[in-house]
């Protein structure tokens, strides 16, 4: 029974592979900050929500309406492009993978004789992608790309906060869950992995013991082998994506002729940054957000001086590269024996 579980589980993963739909990334492109439940409500104090809402109006620069579509096509850029490095896949090992799925099911039906052949057929594609390149370590068979977009400014963040951690004090631990749950502003990407450096060699074993007659043993090393995975998940924070955004855009401009722009746009990207700390993405104290915060303040200055910027926002522009790629680093972990 278990090893049905596992076979059905992990052909659903590849029937699935590798693959994110336009109508997907918009839906989720579309998810916006949910609403707190009732019983949130109920504990929030008089006037509170009007003052959430009055705060992110007052507070959020007027950017244009071309830049919030703008940003909306850099999240739907960047989710594409994750997109795309997960594609890279190497057919061979997968193809081996579902011979492995079709060896399970024939040594259930007792024809060990095909499932012995089916595994060698396996190790044989296992063999020739190695011999090709001998550093393959981890190798997709799944993979999911997740929006959660969170329209806010940092005083709505600080406020709900503050809330939430009034709540828990009262014992109110499911309000303040609703009302910390929607914090996420984020892109998702989890891939699903064979680890290539031991599959390969339990499905060899399984083949020898087959062929000795130990059915039971070669079903059970299977079974370790297809609940063997590695699971990595990186997080693109989408405010530092819009932070990206926002700064190209001003650096686009003419600092004389449009200013005023210039100025509404690095500010945004400013207040981005803030709402990244205040989500918890990245902390005050970190050298790369000072460094970056203190650069969008050098931009701004120098915009209203008569100095030129242009070195400046490639370095800035740099060291949101590398915020970004330091947020998305991947979180691997092994779905050994869950």
């Amino acid at each position: 029974m278990k090893n049905t579980k596992h076979a059905l589980i992990l052909t659903s993963l590849l029937i699935g592979s590798l693959a994110v739909s336009p109508s997907v990334l918009a839906d989720s492109q579309a998810k916006t900050q949910a609403t707190a439940s009732s019983e949130v409500k109920s504990h929030v104090k008089a006037g509170a929500e009007n003052k959430a809402k009055q705060s992110l109006e007052k507070s959020k620069p007027a950017v244009s309406k071309a830049q919030d579509k703008a940003n909306k096509k850099a999240i739907v850029d960047k989710a594409q492009s994750q997109v795309e490095l997960l594609k890279e896949v190497d057919k061979g090992i997968v193809d081996g993978f579902k011979k492995v799925i079709e060896a399970t099911k024939l040594i259930k039906e007792d024809n060990t004789k095909e499932a012995i052949k089916a595994l060698q057929d396996a190790t044989g594609k296992f063999d020739v992608a190695l011999a090709a390149n001998p550093k393959l370590a981890l190798i997709p068979i799944a993979s999911s790309v997740r929006i959660n977009e969170l329209i806010t400014t940092p005083e709505v963040i600080k406020a709900q906060t503050k809330l939430a951690k009034e709540l828990l004090e009262d014992s109110k631990v499911q309000a303040a869950r609703a009302l910390l749950l929607p914090l996420q502003d984020e892109l998702v990407t989890r891939t699903t992995s064979l680890p290539m450096t031991t599959y390969p060699d339990a499905i060899k074993l399984a083949t020898k013991m087959l062929v000795e007659g130990k059915k039971e043993a070669a079903s059970a090393t299977l079974e370790t082998a297809l609940s063997t995975f590695v699971d990595e998940t990186s997080i693109i924070p989408l405010s530092l994506v819009r932070v990206e955004a926002m700064v190209l855009a001003a650096s686009e401009l003419n600092k004389e002729t449009d200013k005023e722009k210039v100025l509404v746009l690095l500010s945004a990207a400013d207040q981005q940054l803030q709402v990244a700390t205040e989500l918890g993405y990245t902390t005050k104290n970190s050298s790369m957000y000072e460094g970056l915060s203190q650069q969008i303040k050098a931009v701004k200055k120098e915009i209203k001086g008569g100095n030129v910027v242009e070195k400046m926002y490639s370095k800035l522009k740099g060291s949101i590269k590398s915020l970004i790629g330091k947020n998305s680093e991947q979180k691997i972990e092994s779905n050994e024996n869950k």
